[in-house]
């Protein structure tokens, strides 16, 4: 499937700061062309400054298409805002409070495919500062692809939801401090790219999911920028990536802090099956906890985070999917943190039920095997008041799914 590279798009009010005198910019020999809108900004000479700072020798693009509305934007193949998968929904986000048209959905926004095509979607006022720190963080992504550090690093991480917040964190981070190194060297705008990222996180309300997307930009530049002093050195960062968000939110070395064991049994019956299985990691609980508590703690809560193991489980006379979300914390204390702490989001989000709670029509329980591990289940109302969680041993946990089979009218959702 082809990689997209979005640049999520940011507010008018944040833009261009005011002007400084850049260095001489290098020079590129050759031209790019520009198929489509015209622009005011020479892509070239932006080019030269990105790979500059890169301090790569990647040819330059055949050309760049400018899109002429947000309309064609969202048109590009890999670009959906269509439904999330379908836990999700059940944990509390969605992707409806921004709607097309509005002032996030008219900004400037970029995208490149591993092909090497590249497209931008101007700001609509054609402000020079908002195309250039566009096509710099669009030229970012290009000459990470063409160096086959995009690649490389999907190579040394998992198919995990985990592992792919990491890989596209530090695809953006690296993109997001590359830009940025480029503005300051060359640029003619005093602001970098960065902080506005978390002020357009600030504009999102708990829940959204673009607020969970843009937290890759911001916590991916934060780790990247921690690793290295210059775009030339990114290397580094691709060829040694964290492997959790754990690591990637809190700073750690590729080493530190690895995934903690947790061995879990489902017992299968005739009635329910594993169809699958997930790790979605300590950023994952965070933002989800925000459609609940606030955001400090939700932060406090997943703080503790050892490991994670969601496990689908389907009817077999079918019927909708429910889930048994495992995990182990790093001590009890950060168990009943985080225990405590998803009570209340239960309290805000849904009804207290004889076996827990009810969200719209999930149920939901939370389990606690041993003092170190917690299990939540959500979906089917059989499933979540029969279904048994035992401890067998430290880190290892028992799930036997009930016998009895799904009730007309008792299915989630």
């Amino acid at each position: 499937m082809t990689a997209i590279r979005l640049v999520v798009a940011l507010l008018a009010v944040l833009a261009v700061a005011g002007c400084q005198a850049p260095m001489a910019e290098p020079q590129l020999d050759g031209s790019i062309a520009i198929a489509g809108e015209n622009i005011s900004v020479a892509p070239e000479s932006v080019y030269a400054g990105v790979r500059a700072v890169a301090d790569a020798d990647v040819t330059p693009p055949a050309r760049i298409s400018v899109l002429p509305n947000a309309s064609a934007f969202r048109s590009l193949p890999g670009f959906s805002a269509g439904r999330l998968p379908r836990f999700y929904e059940v944990v509390g986000f969605h992707n409806t409070t921004v709607p097309d048209g509005s002032t996030l959905d008219r900004m400037e926004n970029g995208a490149t495919y591993n092909t090497g095509l590249i497209y931008i979607l101007p700001a609509p006022d054609g402000d020079p500062g908002s195309t250039e720190w566009v096509l710099a963080h669009e030229f970012g992504h290009y000459v990470n692809l063409q160096l086959g550090r995009v690649g490389d690093l999907g190579a040394k991480l998992g198919s995990s939801a985990d592992e792919a917040y990491v890989a596209r964190a530090i695809r953006e981070g690296a993109t997001v401090f590359t830009t940025d190194t480029y503005l300051k060297r060359y640029g003619n705008r005093t602001e970098p790219t960065a902080p506005m990222y978390e002020r357009l996180i600030g504009t999102l309300p708990a829940g959204e999911y673009a607020r969970f997307g843009l937290s890759k930009y911001v916590h991916g530049y934060r780790y990247v920028s921690s690793r290295v002093e210059d775009p030339s050195g990114l290397d580094n960062v691709f060829e040694q990536p964290p492997t959790t968000s754990e690591q990637l939110l809190h700073g750690y070395a590729p080493g530190e802090e690895p995934p903690a064991e947790l061995n879990v049994t489902v017992e299968a019956t005739e009635t329910w099956g594993v169809s699958g299985t997930d790790r979605l990691g300590e950023a994952f609980v965070r933002y989800a906890l925000e459609n609940g508590v606030d955001s400090q703690r939700a932060a406090d809560a997943a703080a503790g985070w050892g490991v994670d193991r969601l496990y689908y489980l389907r009817p077999a006379s079918g019927g909708n999917t429910s889930y048994a979300w495992t995990f182990r914390w790093d001590d009890a204390a950060n168990a009943s943190a985080f225990e405590r702490t998803v009570e209340v989001y239960f309290e805000e989000r849904a009804d207290r039920h004889e076996t827990g709670w009810k969200l719209a029509n999930t149920f939901a329980s939370v389990r606690e095997p041993t003092d170190r591990t917690t299990v939540l289940l959500f979906g089917n109302r059989s499933l979540v008041s029969e279904t048994e969680s035992t401890a067998t041993g430290q880190g290892q946990v028992h799930i036997g799914l009930p016998e009895k089979p799904s009730v007309d009218g008792e299915a989630s959702q």
